[in-house]
Parts: C-alpha cells; sequence; structure tokens
C-alpha cells in the first residue's frame, strides 16, 4: 500500500509545472492546433445549417457539403470584392494628388509656425551642445593634431578608380517564388481549416462519442452538459458577433457613401470584418479609411465626421449593443476577455486574438463541471465569487453606505423582498453576532453596522407597503410563495408582536418579520428592544393574540428560555412562535431544550412564520 501511494506520489506533479507543460505544448504545436481551433469554430457556427438541412431529408453528406461549399464562396466573393475595390482604389489614388499637396502644405505651415520655430530652437540646442562636448574631448582634440601634422590625406587609387557596375540576372522562378511565397501559407492553413471542418461535420457525433468515453462512461452526464453548454455559448456568441458585425459594415458602408469617400463598400465590408478581432481589427477597420478621408477631401469637414462615424458606432456597439447581446451567452467577465486576447495572441499570434473568446468561453465551462478546473470559473467567469450577504457584510463593516445599497438595489432585481430578507439579511445578522463572540468588531463598528441595518429596513418598510405590494409582481413566483396567501377579508383582526431576546440583531430581524406581516395584511408590530419586563408590558398594551420571539445564532438558550416562559405564563391565551433564524438542527431536539409546547411553534426562516401565521391565526382566533 505505501509502495503504491508513493507511486501515485512521484507520478503526480505539480500544478505550476503542469500549467508550464500545457503552455509549452500550445506554443509549439501551434502550427498543428491553429487549423484545428478554426476548424472547430467553423464547424460550431455551421452546425446549426447542417442540423436544419438534414431535418429536411436531404441525407448525411449533402448537407455538409453544400455548407462548405457556401462558405467557400462567401470567401471567394468576400476576397474578390476586396481585391476589386482595392485595385480600384490604386487606380484612383493619382487623381487625389492636389487634395494631398494640399494637406502637406497645410502640415508644413504648422511646421514653419510657432511650434515648428520652437522645435528647431530646440535641435539648434542640442547641436551645438554636442558641438561644444566633442571639442572638450581629449580624442577628438588628438584626432584633429594628427591630421593636422600629417596634412590632408589624398584620395588613395582605389578610390579614383570608377568601380564597375555589377550586372544581376533575375530568376524569373525566383521572384514568382518570392511573390507567391506570403501567400502559400495562408492559402494552405484555409485549404486545412476546410478539409477539417467537412471531416468534424460529417462524424460530429462520433467524435463527440470519443470524447465522451475519454472523460469517462461514469461521468457522461456531466461530460454532455457541458458539452452542450459550451458548444450553445460558443454557437450563441459566433452568430451574435456576426449580425452585430455584419450590421456594423453596412452602417458603416452607408455613411461613408453619403460623406463621399470612394470605396464605401469596400471599407464597409473591411470594417465589418476586422472586428471578429478584438481590439486591433477594430482600429485597422477604422484607420484605413479615416487616413484616406484626411488625404483626399479638401478641408477637415468631411475627414472629422469620418472619424466621428467610426467613434460613435464603435461606442454604441461595445458599451451599449454588445454587452446585452453577449452577457447571457459567453459568461465572461470583460477584464478576461482582456486577458485571453494578450494570451492567445502570445501563443498563436494574429489566429490567437481570432480565437481568445470563444476558447476561454470553453474554459469557464470547464471550470462550471471539473472540481479540478474550478478555478477558472473564478478567475473568468462574470459572475460574483462572493455570496449577496458577505458582499453586504463587507460593505457595511468598511461602512460603505453606497455600495451596500447597490447590493440590495441589485439583489431587488433578481428576487422578492422576502428573499432578501431570508437569504441576505439574516446571514449578515448572523455573521456581525459571531463577530461579535469572536471579538473581531469593536463596539463603535458593531453598533454603527446595527444601525445602518435598522435604517434599511425601515426605508423598505417604508417603500414596500401593503398598497404597493404588486410592486414587484413582474417577479417570477415559486412554490412557496404562492402558498402566502393574504389575510382573508372575513378573518379576525389579530394583533401580531415580534420581540427581541438578546440585542439589536434580534431586534431588527423582529422588525423584518413584522414587516412581511404587514404586507400580507396583518397588524403587525415590532418591540423595541428592552428589558423582558419592559417588553413584555407593551405586548399587553398592544393587545397582541400571536406572539414571536426572535433569537439569532450563537443562541442563549437560557435568555430564550427564560423569555418564553414569562411570556407562557403571562399570555396564557397568545398562540407564541419561537424564531431561531438559521438554526439547520433538529427542531424536535431545540424544542425539548427550551422546553416549548407542542401547540407551539419553533420556526428558522422568516418565509416559514410567514407561511405558518394562517395556522396561527386560525388558533387564535378560537374560543376558550
Amino acid at each position: 500500500m505505501n509502495s503504491s501511494g508513493s507511486n501515485e506520489q512521484r507520478a503526480s506533479f505539480p500544478p505550476v509545472v503542469t500549467a508550464v507543460i500545457c503552455v509549452a505544448a500550445l506554443y509549439f504545436a501551434r502550427a498543428v492546433l491553429v487549423p484545428i481551433s478554426l476548424a472547430i469554430l467553423l464547424s460550431f457556427l455551421l452546425a446549426p445549417a447542417v442540423q436544419k438541412l438534414e431535418r429536411w431529408h436531404f441525407g448525411r453528406t449533402g448537407p455538409v457539403i453544400v455548407a462548405v461549399l457556401s462558405t467557400i464562396f462567401l470567401l471567394a466573393a468576400f476576397g474578390w470584392v476586396v481585391g476589386k475595390q482595392a485595385i480600384h482604389l490604386a487606380g484612383e489614388i493619382p487623381d487625389y494628388r492636389d487634395s494631398i499637396s494640399k494637406k502637406i502644405e497645410a502640415i508644413r505651415g504648422v511646421r514653419d509656425g510657432g511650434l515648428g520655430k520652437a522645435a528647431s530652437t530646440v535641435n539648434q540646442l542640442g547641436s551645438e551642445l554636442s558641438r561644444t562636448i566633442e571639442t572638450s574631448s581629449p580624442n577628438s582634440q588628438s584626432q584633429t593634431g594628427a591630421r593636422t601634422a600629417n596634412g590632408p590625406s589624398a584620395p588613395s587609387s582605389r578610390e579614383t578608380t570608377r568601380r564597375p557596375i555589377a550586372v544581376e540576372v533575375v530568376n524569373n522562378q525566383r521572384s514568382l517564388r518570392a511573390l507567391l511565397g506570403p501567400l502559400l501559407g495562408p492559402l494552405a492553413t484555409i485549404v486545412i481549416v476546410i478539409v477539417f471542418t467537412t471531416f468534424i461535420l460529417l462524424r460530429r457525433e462520433d467524435l463527440r462519442d470519443r470524447l465522451f468515453t475519454i472523460a469517462g462512461l461514469n461521468r457522461i452526464h456531466v461530460t454532455r452538459q457541458a458539452f452542450g453548454e459550451a458548444a450553445n455559448r460558443v454557437v450563441h456568441y459566433l452568430w451574435l458577433q456576426s449580425l452585430v458585425n455584419l450590421c456594423f459594415g453596412a452602417v458603416i458602408a452607408v455613411v461613408l457613401y453619403f460623406i463621399g469617400l470612394p470605396n464605401a463598400l469596400l471599407w464597409g465590408v473591411l470594417a465589418g470584418v476586422l472586428r471578429f478581432i478584438p481590439y486591433v481589427g477594430t482600429l485597422i477597420g477604422a484607420a484605413l479609411p479615416i487616413i484616406l478621408s484626411f488625404a483626399i477631401f479638401d478641408g477637415w469637414t468631411r475627414p472629422l465626421l469620418t472619424l466621428g462615424a467610426f467613434a460613435t458606432l464603435e461606442a454604441l456597439a461595445s458599451y451599449f449593443i454588445e454587452p446585452i447581446l453577449y452577457a447571457a451567452h459567453t459568461g465572461i467577465s470583460s477584464l478576461a476577455i482582456l486577458v485571453a486576447a494578450v494570451f492567445w495572441t502570445a501563443l498563436w499570434g494574429p489566429v490567437g486574438l481570432l480565437v481568445s473568446t470563444p476558447l476561454t468561453v470553453c474554459l469557464v465551462v470547464m471550470g462550471h463541471y471539473i472540481p479540478q478546473l474550478e478555478f477558472l470559473s473564478v478567475l473568468l467567469g462574470d459572475k460574483s465569487v462572493l455570496a449577496t450577504d458577505v458582499q453586504l457584510y463587507q460593505s457595511l463593516s468598511a461602512m460603505d453606505t453606497d455600495e451596500a445599497q447597490r447590493v440590495i438595489e441589485q439583489c431587488l432585481r433578481e428576487k422578492p423582498l422576502r428573499d432578501l430578507y431570508d437569504s441576505v439579511f439574516i446571514p449578515v445578522l448572523i455573521l456581525v453576532e459571531r463577530n461579535k463572540r469572536d471579538g473581531g468588531f469593536s463596539g463603535d463598528r458593531r453598533g454603527y453596522l446595527f444601525q445602518e441595518l435598522k435604517e434599511i429596513v425601515e426605508n423598505l418598510a417604508v417603500r414596500y407597503t401593503k398598497e404597493n405590494v404588486q410592486a414587484d409582481a413582474s417577479l417570477p413566483i415559486n412554490a412557496a410563495e404562492q402558498i402566502l396567501a393574504d389575510r382573508s377579508a372575513n378573518a379576525p383582526t389579530i394583533s401580531v408582536c415580534c420581540l427581541a431576546t438578546r440585542d439589536e440583531g434580534d431586534e431588527i430581524a423582529g422588525m423584518m418579520l413584522a414587516h412581511l406581516f404587514l404586507r400580507a395584511g396583518y397588524d403587525a408590530h415590532s418591540i423595541a428592544l428592552g428589558s423582558h419586563a419592559d417588553m413584555l408590558d407593551e405586548v399587553g398594551e398592544q393587545g397582541c393574540g400571536i406572539l414571536y420571539i426572535s433569537a439569532l445564532p450563537p443562541f442563549s438558550i437560557s435568555s430564550i428560555r427564560r423569555l418564553y416562559k414569562r411570556a407562557r405564563s403571562r399570555f396564557t391565551k397568545c398562540q407564541i412562535g419561537v424564531g431561531l433564524w438559521g438554526y439547520d438542527g433538529e427542531v424536535d431536539n431545540m424544542r425539548t431544550l427550551l422546553r416549548i409546547r407542542e401547540s407551539d411553534l419553533i420556526v428558522t426562516t422568516l418565509g416559514d412564520a410567514i407561511v405558518q401565521i394562517q395556522q396561527f391565526t386560525e388558533l387564535a382566533a378560537r374560543p376558550s
């Protein structure tokens, strides 16, 4: 047993070594991995169309051939349009010689103006300073003296003799190779990508089954989920990006046409296609037409319009349209997109920049489903790493009221008020109580935090009253929420009181419970924190029929038992519920420990108390 364990330890590598090996493999195998990656992305993009054609009973091979040939046709058409427009532009450049000359003269005028004179003065001062340094150097003085003593050097016979002009015979094959050499590499990559894409589309089910087998048949369900989610995210991202870039290029072409820039179709096509390359592609697609507009147009109006058109459309697409469309389909943060672009570009060059986002999407999905790769989901994902209650706790601990309010508003947009109280506020109060017990909070900071939470609950009580109970009706309602019925109109009016066991944390929990009772239509009151005798006196003044005792962990068994005993002996006809918020143990054991009657209730969440209030109301309304 020991020998096998030692063998396993020797066979395993540290995570850093494994990461370095993987990165090195990606770099040195890029000649093979780049075409495969492009083929996989292209197959993802074409797979929906192939599946739709297969449903129309076109067979198995026919749809793949149609999809691949259509792709080749589109690439050829794009190359033909770009080439034709580029040749046309090259032929028209001599016609813009006058405008270019005027721009050069304008720039020269700026150079000859005040700024040019200042630059010339700086250059002269620098030259004089360098001459002074050279004159004061002893080496330069000795060299000057030697030249003076020897006299001016006479030109050598080799310099006076003219050298013959070398005649070079140009090899046509060599020139042709130099011309076609740069094109052979990309053409070969395109051919390899098309062949791989065709093979992947024809054997996609077989390849998927092989991936499932590699992952292990015992994890086939998880592998299927991960593969399906990654494929859906990548496909949706690619199609949405294609749609956005197509619209961007079309709008640019139309705008440049009305501005009067020649070859507007060429610049629109380039702008749309180059936007597939993050960051760099947009700059290249905008730089060429902007520079051309500055060169060919008289004045500065239309060049500035061209610059403004690109800046406005890019800002609209990048900061408004794409975040809305991509947020639900990529699942990666903006910083992760930037880091991934730098990383994959360093490994694979421009192609790495093109495939950086889809590859990062796959890594994030793998982090969701593979525990060993969970750190990828944490580092690259767009979801918050900290839970909402921890975020609120940190902001309140740092006395950052604005951040705390932002967290609350974000939570209210995603869940109803009851869930906010139960899943966020109660855990925050529990964290405060634990830090209070462990000595992690000073008295002033704990008091500030309790005061802020109390004010937040009071503001929510004003904001969410019985009259605007339907304000959050647009939120999805689950089954537990549906059984929360308002108080029946024919039910007797019974006062409900909530009082704390020990401190302000218990009081705030009671305030939240009273607020939920009020929203459900009950006459609820939150008793201010005080001594047990004073709080019970106020309960008696309210004529309370239902009483809830609020307690947060760590539970003080003696305080809860003493308060319950005094309330039970004083209000014999009152129904009493004990709220042990956040308690996850056996309720029956706690009932025995606290000596609570069977007719009284123990609840662990505010939602349970709200759901069971109807039962308490019926018991309290029965004649004794």
